[in-house]
């Protein structure tokens, strides 16, 4: 298991690829990626900004690890790839623990959350407060008027927002973090491609909520929806055979905890 952030050894582009040029990338494999969201955390619970900042696992969200480790322990994974962060770690450990074989997994700050600088351990609410004033809006009518915003600047005008407002000045602009997330699939579909054989390829990643939605806008932006998907959900995106259009098979589907 390797314990170190993952150097793709690319450089960074200067904009996004669309989705039928990552496509090529997989040099007419057939794949699948098969995205699972961590576990719920007590970040989670208290609705705090968690970006790159960690919190424990709950007990339900170890409970939800042992769910998602079964549903998927009959699924056969060429690939596994997780975000360094602790708590992808443990979610991505306690599905690496259910197969069999159970390939390398690898670590990786590409698959990191959305940089929040400042505004991280926060209060959600409050830094949306600040947002929702920010453009001028009433607070009392805060669901009204983060709608509002986003049919007007979208949600990367929301979240560059929030990095404007960041003191720190650490937060990601939005811009960068599709590059990012860019990058993170140039990455797993570069190494699928090179699985030897010619047959299918099965990769497993462990990310986080925002990210994940960052990683679906590169291959299905007209299918990907503007919410967070449940903790420990299971989302899978395919590649057909000779193909350059990617497929969306299942989304946030979450395995029954007991």
């Amino acid at each position: 298991m390797n314990d170190q952030a993952t150097e793709t050894g690319t450089a960074e582009r200067p904009e996004q690829r669309l989705p039928e040029e990552l496509a090529a990338l997989a040099r007419g494999r057939e794949l699948r990626i098969t995205i699972v969201r961590h576990a719920e955390t007590e970040h989670n619970t208290n609705h705090l900004m968690q970006g790159w900042s960690d919190s424990p696992i709950t007990a339900l969200g170890t409970r939800q690890i042992e769910a998602v480790a079964r549903h998927l322990a009959s699924e056969r994974f060429d690939l596994c790839f997780s975000s360094d962060l602790q708590r992808t770690r443990t979610t991505a450990e306690g599905i690496h623990a259910a197969l069999d074989p159970a390939p390398e997994l690898e670590l990786t700050e590409l698959l990191r959350e959305w940089n929040f600088g400042g505004h991280e351990e926060r209060k959600a609410s409050d830094v949306w407060r600040e947002v929702i004033v920010e453009h001028g809006f009433e607070v009392d009518r805060e669901l009204s008027a983060l709608g509002a915003i986003a049919d007007q600047v979208g949600w990367r005008g929301l979240f560059d927002t929030i990095a404007q407002l960041d003191a720190s000045g650490q937060a990601e602009q939005a811009a960068a973090i599709v590059l990012r997330a860019d990058s993170a699939l140039e990455h797993v579909i570069r190494a699928a491609a090179d699985v030897p054989g010619d047959g299918a390829v099965h990769v497993l990643v462990v990310s986080h909520g925002g990210f994940i939605t960052s990683l679906l806008r590169q291959l299905v932006p007209e299918l990907t929806p503007d919410v967070i998907l449940p903790n420990c959900s299971m989302t899978t995106v395919s590649l057909p055979a000779g193909t350059t259009v990617w497929q969306l098979d299942r989304l946030g589907e979450v395995a029954p905890v007991e």
